[in-house]
């Protein structure tokens, strides 16, 4: 058997990587720097040599189908009408980080601050934040809060278009601060958004950690390589159990293996290892090694639903995406990697307050300019504007479980949206206060019809019935396989699972509680914090201040 690069597999490795992700590629390619380790990364997905991953902004191909991806579902969710909601997962080399939406949020600080508060020694923000700008090269250049020499690549978006400048004004008219830098000082406000492009091409942890250094000896990377099993002897992983094209074949495990499969696949193998809760595992006779009840549980994740508009005039993007429109663009990214094709359209967005009793933002508005209405089974884009809101602290938790012994059957899974009030009165303050915006000023030379939810949708009570119908996930699905001390948690703050000798977990399932914005960049932080606890070094702690909520 042969890697990606035409090199003969080893028998047995020093380190094993399950998944190739936004940890997955990070830890591999941090561990593989060390020429007298060899490391060994199994993806369950094909390669990522792909035009629809490459060009931002075919974003939705990738994310909405099967060939990059898990396409898997939740089990009926009793808060939104008993509708299965759709989760996008990551089945190619560089994982969600090829299919994702390429916005580059960092959370807040007090997150960080937060999971120090909670007893996870080397998780407050001065100890995160060296590791952020050790991750990144930022277009702006680097500071006390920005890495100016790191593998992935940070662009600040242009955003040009009059709707996106609609956006940020009206946004301040509403009064909210208008933020220069969201990963900087202070997150809270209106911003130009930043995201993981570099010179017109997605730069995802395969792009930054994989292909510049397939020249490593020591580093093997197989894709279509599906792990079945961890097999342990004692509390000790021996071998990683794998399928690769409809064979089966296993690799010795010298030193670790690292979990680095998501929030939802994580637990997944974890469970049909035999680490898990043991009275679930008898179920499906699965002997149990380490009986952690906390395997699966307590998933979190943000809850997000659009609220559109028509335009009343014609500046929307997509007059330009029409089929000659997208000749053209597939022609200057392909010649230029320059045009609509170099951007993920995500190009502003804001942190917000929805009440005076929350210390940070509880909200987060992603904005495209365009109307997507999916009809049929199709979406048809037509001139207007949508916010879309994700609630950033959702108080709702759901879980992951097994539904079959076989490796090969997807997990089960369900989010458990909208089960709480808060989350409830969060959802409608957000619809609420995009309405606020956009009756500002700055919109009244653009401000058409509501679309969605509609100007007939009014009281609380029509608001949350419109949102069972409208609400779904942004894709960050955490906390899983969290981190702590406590009977349900499942790592401790070097991601070591309780009770096994030589097996980690990194990636979004370890977040001991939720944070404020989208998950990729956190995990890489994360992945690349951890490759350092793996190799016995550390960076010092930053003295950059931020803004700390009184």
């Amino acid at each position: 058997m042969r890697d990606i690069n035409g090199r003969q597999v080893s028998s047995s490795y020093d380190y094993i990587v399950i998944g190739s992700g936004s940890a997955g590629s990070v830890i591999a390619g941090r561990l593989s720097e060390d020429g007298k380790k060899s490391v060994l990364m199994l993806e369950a997905g094909p390669s990522d040599k792909s035009i629809y991953i490459n060009m931002p902004a075919a974003l939705g191909f990738p994310l909405m189908n099967d060939r990059f991806n898990w396409y898997i579902h939740s089990e009926p969710e009793k808060e939104l009408g008993d509708r299965t909601i759709y989760e996008a997962r990551g089945r190619v080399l560089g994982g969600s980080s090829s299919i994702n939406g390429m916005n580059w949020v960092r959370g807040n600080p007090w997150d960080y601050d937060n999971w120090g508060a909670m007893g996870l020694k080397g998780w407050s923000y001065d100890e995160c934040l060296p590791y952020f700008r050790k991750a990144e090269t930022f277009d702006q250049g680097g500071d006390d809060y920005r890495g100016d020499r790191g593998p992935m690549h940070i662009q600040t978006c242009k955003a040009d278009n009059p709707l996106y400048k609609a956006f940020l004004e009206a946004g301040v008219q509403a009064g909210y601060p208008y933020i220069k830098d969201h990963n900087g000082y202070r997150q809270e406000g209106v911003h130009i958004t930043q995201r993981n492009v570099h010179k017109g091409i997605r730069w995802s942890t395969s792009q930054a950690y994989i292909h510049p250094y397939k020249a490593r000896e020591n580093l093997h990377v197989c894709d279509k390589a599906q792990v079945t099993r961890i097999e342990f002897r004692g509390k000790r992983a021996v071998k990683v159990h794998f399928l690769r094209d409809g064979k089966s074949h296993d690799a010795v495990i010298n030193n670790e293996a690292i979990l680095c499969a998501g929030a939802i696949h994580s637990p997944h193998i974890l469970m049909l290892s035999g680490v898990g809760n043991a009275k679930h595992l008898a179920e499906f006779d699965i002997k149990c090694v380490v009986d952690l009840p906390g395997v699966g549980e307590g998933m979190k994740d943000h809850v997000a639903a659009p609220v559109q508009y028509r335009a009343t005039q014609n500046v929307s993007i997509a007059k330009q995406l029409t089929p000659i429109g997208k000749l053209k663009l597939g022609a200057m990214w392909t010649l230029f990697k320059k045009g609509l094709g170099a951007t993920n359209f995500f190009e502003v967005g804001a942190f917000i307050r929805t009440n005076e009793n929350v210390k940070v933002p509880n909200v987060q508005f992603e904005f495209i300019p365009m109307l997507g209405e999916f009809q049929h089974g199709s979406v048809k884009l037509e001139n207007g504007f949508q916010y879309f809101f994700s609630l950033m602290r959702p108080t709702s938790t759901g879980r992951v479980w097994l539904g079959s012994a076989d490796p090969l059957a997807a997990p089960k899974f369900g989010f458990n949206f909208l089960s709480t009030q808060e989350d409830k009165d969060d959802a409608i303050a957000a619809v609420r206060a995009i309405r606020h915006v956009v009756s500002q000023p700055a919109w009244d030379a653009y401000r058409g019809e509501e679309v969605t939810p509609g100007p007939a949708v009014q009281t609380d009570e029509q608001i949350l019935e419109a949102l069972r119908g409208l609400a779904g996930t942004n894709y960050h699905p955490c906390c899983t396989c969290r981190m702590g001390t406590d009977e349900k948690s499942v790592v401790d703050a070097q991601g070591r699972v309780h009770g096994i000798e030589n097996l980690r977990v990194v990636d979004a399932s370890i977040m001991p509680e939720i944070v404020s914005g989208n998950l990729n960049a956190p995990v890489i932080m994360m992945a690349e914090k951890i490759a350092d606890d793996i190799r016995g070094q550390k960076l010092p702690k930053t003295s950059a201040k931020y803004y700390q909520p009184a």
